[in-house]
């Protein structure tokens, strides 16, 4: 009997966390590595065999068995040889900052959570780690302070749970009225969000999505958010925003040739194409919806969150991260999840952001000088060595480079024991994260995220297990000298 790999190719890492998946799901039964996979010797239920991420079956004489995530990847490969990231409904609403959902799915499998378990993303992102859980049957839930991550998120679980012939059935209608609206303009508000949107979208197509939220609204009922979704992923290629920049920056390039309404029926469709061939291979009596929350990890335990966490396995922001709310701003607007006036004081309470105002930005400066936070003291030294090389040609931004990592490590150490508060004991932790840089005075500095974190949970009660390195993707494009260079799995037990 053999596990056999998937065609595509694979980073050392992936065949790491492989092996170390099929050793939790087949625990006692021998493996030697040879030609294609891994070779299998004693007893096991091979029911186990199809919860494994990184193995597309088990080939027995003629037969084979495949793995949940073999029949999943199909669903939505580009090309033979390519591994798939975005099936089932991970492909729903585009959100820069996602880690692959095979990493999520090995690691939920390496720390054996079972269907019935509780795992936990207290930085859930559009809700990679809560579809994984979702398809093993496990309770997933997860909190983020970008209400329109958590939007995505609860909008990708209802989608996985609901009929691919009710959703089909709600677009047919949403379609007729749509087409029933196609000459009429919609009167638009005297209010500060229809002037924001305005000044983004040339007016034709600003009459059409705001048409085409309303026909959504009034067929689909409690779907509306999945139909929203689909529509506000494409706001940014009709908008005058550059949809290559993650910052608000006047676009050069032109507006689609395809109507707005047209890019959206195409993209529903494709949608419930993937979601059917994912309900087909997973009974949904299996899948298990979870929830995203609009909650504050810093402070998590101010909500009123009922169970215990046998897991978490989360993506956290790094320092100085990616503009989160600038880059999804067109979206928090156009579905009334954050009115434009309070842009910049969410984007400026997010972990890790490159953004401080007002009185927090002195706050944060003394109380980086004094560590009256209390940091450990590798974390309060490397921000003073930050500080010292501040150079006469550093401009602002650069200025608050010790002050903005002064703020996230204190965010995040108190994430930590907010986190471990939620936890049971013994119940591990896998954090994704990477490392960045930056340059002050002229020098390079690089920004060990990965030790830093791994410190900072520590000093609240964590036991480090390991830290692994992942190989990254080689970036392109307008960011690529701001990407980061390398990437951790840094395990922890509460």
């Amino acid at each position: 009997m053999k596990l056999t790999w998937h065609n595509y190719r694979y980073y050392p890492y992936e065949r790491e966390l492989a092996r170390r998946e099929s050793a939790a799901v087949l625990p006692g039964v021998q493996m030697r590595e040879s030609v294609g996979g891994l070779d299998l010797a004693g007893s096991f239920d091979t029911d186990s065999i199809r919860r494994l991420a990184y193995f597309s079956g088990l080939k027995k004489g003629q037969s084979f068995l495949p793995t949940k995530q073999h029949l999943l990847e199909a669903t939505a490969r580009s090309g033979k040889n390519r591994q798939a990231t975005r099936y089932s409904t991970h492909g729903l609403h585009e959100y820069k900052g996602k880690f692959n959902p095979q990493v999520a799915k090995s690691l939920l499998n390496i720390f054996k959570v079972s269907p019935g378990d509780n795992v936990v993303d207290p930085f859930c992102g559009s809700g990679t780690t809560l579809v994984e859980c979702a398809h093993m049957g496990v309770q997933g839930f997860g909190t983020d302070l970008n209400p329109l991550a958590v939007y995505i998120a609860n909008a990708k679980l209802l989608a996985l749970t609901t009929p691919v012939a009710q959703l089909r059935s709600v677009m047919a209608r949403v379609e007729d009225r749509l087409r029933s609206a196609k000459n009429r303009r919609t009167c638009l508000s005297d209010n500060h969000r229809s002037r924001y949107l305005a000044r983004w979208f040339d007016l034709p197509i600003l009459h059409t999505i705001e048409i085409t939220r309303s026909c959504i609204e009034a067929e689909a009922g409690s779907l509306a958010p999945i139909f929203l979704v689909i529509a506000s992923n494409l706001l940014r290629d009709y908008s005058q925003q550059d949809p290559r920049d993650l910052r608000i920056r006047r676009r050069k390039s032109p507006i689609p040739e395809t109507p707005f309404v047209g890019a959206f029926v195409c993209s529903a469709e494709q949608a419930f194409t993937r979601l059917d061939d994912v309900q087909s291979e997973i009974d949904t009596c299996e899948l298990v919806s979870g929830m995203a929350a609009h909650y504050d990890t810093t402070v998590l335990t101010s909500q009123d969150i009922p169970v215990s966490f046998d897991a978490a396995i989360t993506s956290p922001p790094y320092a100085m991260a990616l503009p989160y709310i600038d880059t999804h701003r067109l979206s928090l607007v156009w579905l009334d999840l954050l009115d434009a006036r309070r842009i910049p004081e969410l984007d400026a309470k997010l972990v890790g952001s490159r953004e401080i105002r007002g009185e927090a930005r002195h706050k944060a400066i003394y109380d980086r000088e004094f560590n009256a936070a209390g940091l450990p003291d590798q974390e309060a030294e490397f921000c003073s060595i930050l500080q010292r090389a501040l150079g006469s040609s550093d401009g602002f931004r650069r200025k608050s480079v010790p002050s903005l990592l002064y703020r996230y490590f204190t965010d995040m150490r108190n994430s930590f024991a907010e986190i471990r508060k939620v936890m049971k004991p013994g119940a591990p932790l896998g954090l994704i994260i990477g490392s960045n840089h930056t340059v002050l005075g002229g020098v390079r500095y690089e920004i060990n995220t990965p030790a830093h974190l791994a410190s900072l949970a520590k000093s609240v009660g964590w036991g480090l297990v390991e830290s692994m390195p992942l190989q990254t993707y080689q970036r392109y494009g307008y960011h690529m000298n701001n990407a980061i260079s390398s990437e951790s799995l840094v395990i922890l037990k509460a």
